[in-house]
């Protein structure tokens, strides 16, 4: 063999050699620690595990059959035990090996493939857990007098407690599976073995199991177990436990408190409409009036009072249809049962013999739960009042879905009686209100001027109003109120500025308040209409620098809307105005580019409603045409230093002339 040949030789078995050292050969149980970078920033460029995580719930990664958690309150209240158990069944469970082998990815090469391998089966069971540990618990607890949250509130003030979370799972990947196969992935170890995540349609998962068992041979089972950090629970006497049950279905949770004398649940509410998915600031929204919330009977609870003293509290969240959002709320208090009194009017609520002025007359809800629930105070909570309303037959009042409502009279004005009475048979007693229409409103014209005409023409029988009227441009929003203007028993007509307001219907917005009146804000439709004026435009500056021209000026709308421009020349679009706060200015054009002679510039200004105002300008580039006058030539330096002829020269030049003139002659 040549010196060349060995050469040859001993570089291959380098090559080989490095190559070889860098393949696996096997996939240790540990091989998530030779991946931390990778692990901390699943996907590559984007998001850290712990940012991805952390905005869902354990539900999102693991969509279960069933689940069953039991949580278990240490002692002194700044901790709970977490042990968990989630089946998940049928066409679940290919969702979930899904997602999982979607996981992986970020670990393994072989991840995100279709297949769920023995070997990711361990990173699997790594990311599982660390994901989890900063997952939402959708649970809150607060110590202090019972309340529903609200701004500044955050709930979710539990947490899985860092490196103290374990996920584990049966059946992964079913190792009877009928396609089972050994790993293709690069660097599997010898005895990887892997399963589609979605098996075929015959569903054969364990080939050991007959079909004719009618056995989910696909089925996994989970188990968590885990310890949560509780904080704000300083004194147990009195307490709120929140819970988010947004969109799930066949839960358990139990929850054992630390034995605590005279514990008792005060009130319970399966609050409806909030979701755990928003934004952690917002998470609070608008907190409902405690004892106000009507639930859709989806969440169910109970209580068991243990053997050694201590309090169970079990709930079973089983929402029928996602997405949906709600939030239990329950009361725990050490303090004795209060005694059953009547319901009680609050101060919020309408007095009696007041008078509830409507915009018109008709079928229509009087009162709404939003209301209702601010009517009335009971130890029980307001939603567990029946609220009873009667009057005349012909006034058609009904109580349903905690709505008054009734054919309100657009004459004379009807009386309407109500009360609260809680499940005692209480009464907080009944009040009596007259409901009607107060007065009618006109206006003389369709044509909205500044001040306009509002006629009120006031109905029989009402007492004194306070009547503010204003104009708006949207139809839900009330305007600028002008008033107030006393109502009362005769017509009265009020010119009411029509300030910002835009082109197009302009809607009469009214409050009417008064002594013993039940505060109105309506928007009533007149068919009145702002006409549109076109925008002001002035030019300030116009000029040439060289060989270009340009103008600039100011603006503005007499409606208050928006103006566009548009630069014409020669009735051909070109360029745009640039426009900066009221100036508006041309760019600098360029016109030793254009024909020689006049063009015409215009710049248009339209506003929202297409109100349209233009400036216009003949400009004439012909003297960037015009051709200079050549300038002689200067005499050189050379010829103007020429050495003098002298007088000898003179004479010579004399000499030749006269001979030459002499010849001639």
């Amino acid at each position: 063999m040549t010196r060349d040949g060995v050469l040859r030789i001993a570089a291959l078995i380098a090559m080989f050699a490095m190559v070889t050292s860098w393949i696996p050969m096997s996939v240790p149980s540990d091989q998530l620690e030779q991946f931390e970078e990778r692990r901390e920033q699943l996907g590559g460029d984007g998001p850290t595990l712990e940012e991805q995580c952390s905005s869902i719930t354990f539900e999102d990664m693991f969509e279960y059959s069933r689940g069953i958690f039991d949580i278990e309150v240490a002692s002194d209240w700044n901790s709970a035990q977490v042990t968990a158990v989630a089946w998940v069944n049928g066409s679940l469970a290919d969702d979930v090996r899904a997602s999982l082998d979607t996981y992986v990815a970020a670990v393994y090469p072989s991840g995100d493939d279709g297949w769920i391998s023995t070997d990711e089966r361990e990173g699997v069971r790594a990311i599982a857990s660390e994901c989890v540990e900063h997952t939402l618990t959708r649970m809150g607890m607060r110590d202090g007098s019972p309340h529903r949250g609200g701004d500044g509130t955050d709930w979710k003030n539990i947490s899985w407690t860092e490196n103290d979370v374990l996920v584990e799972e049966w059946n992964l990947v079913p190792l009877r599976h009928s396609e089972i196969r050994d790993c293709t992935g690069f660097g599997s170890s010898s005895d990887c073995v892997e399963v589609p995540v979605a098996p075929d349609s015959d569903r054969d998962c364990d080939e050991d199991v007959d079909a004719s068992a009618n056995v989910d041979e696909c089925r996994m089972m989970l188990w968590l177990n885990a310890t949560l950090t509780i904080s704000n629970i300083d004194d147990p006497s009195e307490f709120t436990l929140a819970f988010n049950a947004s969109n799930m279905s066949n839960v358990e949770y139990h929850i054992k408190f630390p034995v605590t004398e005279g514990l008792r649940l005060d009130m319970w509410e399966e609050c409806e409409g909030r979701d755990v998915e928003v934004e952690t600031g917002d998470y609070a929204g608008i907190a409902p009036l405690r004892g106000s919330c009507v639930g859709d009977g989806s969440s169910t609870y109970e209580l068991v009072e243990n053997d050694d003293g201590s309090l169970t509290y079990s709930f079973y969240p089983h929402m029928p249809q996602w997405p949906s959002g709600e939030d239990l709320f329950a009361d725990f208090t050490t303090a004795p049962i209060p005694v059953d009194n009547p319901p009680q009017w609050t101060d919020d609520a309408p007095d009696d013999e007041s008078w509830f002025p409507r915009a018109s007359g008709g079928a229509q809800v009087i009162a709404n739960w939003n209301d209702i629930q601010n009517w009335f105070v009971d130890e029980a909570g307001t939603a567990s009042l029946e609220v009873s309303c009667r009057g005349d037959e012909g006034l058609m009042i009904t109580y349903e879905d905690r709505e008054i409502s009734m054919d309100v009279p657009r004459g004379e004005a009807g009386e309407v009686t109500c009360e609260g009475i809680d499940r005692s048979g209480q009464s907080s007693g009944n009040r009596t209100w007259s409901v009607g229409v107060p007065f009618q409103i006109s206006s003389s014209s369709m044509d909205l001027a500044d001040p306009h005409p509002i006629t009120l023409s006031p109905t029989s029988g009402w007492p004194a109003l306070n009547v503010e009227v204003g104009f708006t441009s949207e139809h839900d929003k009330a305007g600028t109120y002008s008033g107030p203007y006393s109502l009362y028993m005769s017509e009265i007509t009020a010119d009411v500025a029509a300030t910002s307001t835009v082109p197009g219907p302009a809607y009469v917005a009214i409050r009417v308040t008064g002594d013993g009146v039940y505060t109105m804000e309506a928007i009533y439709d007149l068919g009145i209409e702002k006409a549109s004026r076109a925008p002001v435009m002035t030019v300030n500056s116009e000029g040439w620098d060289s060989d270009s021209w340009m103008m600039s000026g100011q603006f503005s709308d007499p409606d208050g809307e928006e103006v566009t421009f548009t630069l014409m020349i020669d009735g051909s679009s070109v360029g745009n105005i640039a426009v900066n706060g009221n100036t508006w200015s041309t760019p600098t054009i360029d016109f030793s580019v254009w024909a020689e002679g006049t063009h015409t510039v215009e710049v248009t200004g339209c506003d929202v409603s297409g109100m349209c105002t233009s400036q216009q300008r003949v400009v004439d580039n012909s003297h960037l045409f015009v051709e200079p006058e050549p300038e002689p030539d200067a005499p050189s330096e050379s010829s103007s230093r020429l050495p003098a002829m002298g007088l000898p020269g003179l004479i010579l030049a004399a000499s030749a002339a006269l001979i030459y003139s002499g010849r001639r002659a």
